[in-house]
């Protein structure tokens, strides 16, 4: 692939280390390891970028002088919550991925404000990071999204998806959901309650059709009633757990999807003197200490935090290395795993 002819006319009056990436169709970390010779550029790379260069009639000795500064070998990691171990995890596998690379991992939390992600935004791209790896808060923010458009570097969703030409990392958690209901399923639940949290998000929706299409595939109907779909935090799987339990009709199991949702659902399954599994199945996400610990253990739908850390570094280091086009959309998967413990039984007669 060679780089867009520009022609004289259409030169810009000052050309810039942004032209040339642009021209190339690389990012702007890789024009200027070209330009300082590093080996990890390959041949047809360093062949776009050179004669980008050339066609703007810019030559490598003033490309190292206005690129002074810019390479930080900086990538940037922005999450929504900072007590969430899994983003932890996350953190240390892209870090472990980009320190081998010779980048310096920097992470921030949104705190879940949209706000505070284009303010994240705003500043990586003053501190001109080559990179960032991103968990937004809402998928459907158009500030956040035309901020990620304009930046000068390329970025890969963790647990999200756009309407852009970003790459994107997640775990299968519609094929893990699925699991975990058809097997309350096959021991005879039928009213079988959701606590869980983004909807306007992809892990939410992954979730939601993989708890419908197991009902659908095994011809239960649904009850929305069941799906409490609004919050991750532990205080409103316990409201959403004595609202369920307060029904005429209450769930004989409850799938609760969320780090720091556990705590919550036992809390309450606790308060009310319900047992279980004598009394309510329960299985949970993410597994933890309190998943593994806890009086009968609780099964869980798994999945490696860590790896997701790494396949998301890998992914967007093979973008600044320009082996995956700056522009091109990527979605990498890693798998689910449903570990069986003792919190799930027939339902009570």
């Amino acid at each position: 692939m060679s780089a867009a002819k520009t022609t004289p006319a259409s030169r810009p009056a000052r050309i810039t280390v942004h032209d040339v990436a642009r021209v190339a169709g690389v990012a702007i970390g890789t024009v200027s390891r070209v330009v300082n010779q590093a080996p990890s550029v390959t041949d047809e790379i360093r062949v776009r970028v050179l004669a980008a260069i050339d066609e703007l009639g810019w030559t490598p000795s003033a490309a190292a002088q206005n690129m002074r500064g810019v390479a930080t070998r900086m990538v940037g990691f922005v999450f929504s919550d900072m007590r969430n171990p899994l983003y932890s995890a996350m953190a240390k596998g892209a870090e472990d991925v980009l320190a081998n690379a010779g980048y310096m991992l920097v992470v921030a939390s949104s705190d879940g404000l949209e706000s505070r992600e284009t303010q994240l935004l705003d500043l990586f791209s003053r501190r001109r990071a080559e990179g960032l790896l991103f968990s937004i808060e809402e998928e459907s923010s158009r500030d956040v999204a035309a901020a990620i458009s304009s930046a000068p570097f390329p970025t890969v969703m963790i647990e999200r998806e756009l309407a852009l030409p970003v790459g994107a990392v997640g775990a299968d958690h519609y094929t893990g959901t699925r699991r975990a209901v058809e097997y309350l399923l096959g021991l005879g639940h039928r009213r079988i309650a959701m606590i869980s949290g983004g909807r306007r998000n992809r892990v939410g929706r992954d979730r939601s059709r993989g708890y419908l299409d197991a009902l659908a595939h095994a011809g239960v109907e649904s009850d929305p009633a069941l799906l409490r779909l609004d919050s991750f935090e532990a205080d409103y799987g316990y409201r959403e757990t004595q609202w369920l339990l307060a029904q005429a009709s209450p769930p004989t199991a409850i799938v609760a999807l969320g780090s720091h949702l556990l705590s919550g659902v036992l809390s309450a399954l606790r308060m009310k003197g319900i047992e279980v599994p004598g009394q309510m199945s329960l299985i949970a996400s993410n597994d933890s200490e309190l998943a593994q610990l806890a009086t009968p253990a609780i099964t869980v739908i798994r999945y490696d935090s860590y790896q997701l850390g790494r396949e998301a570094a890998l992914l967007l280091l093979r973008r600044l290395e320009g082996k995956v086009a700056f522009g091109a959309e990527a979605r990498v998967e890693i798998p689910t795993e449903f570990v069986l413990r003792e919190s799930c039984a027939a339902p009570p007669a």
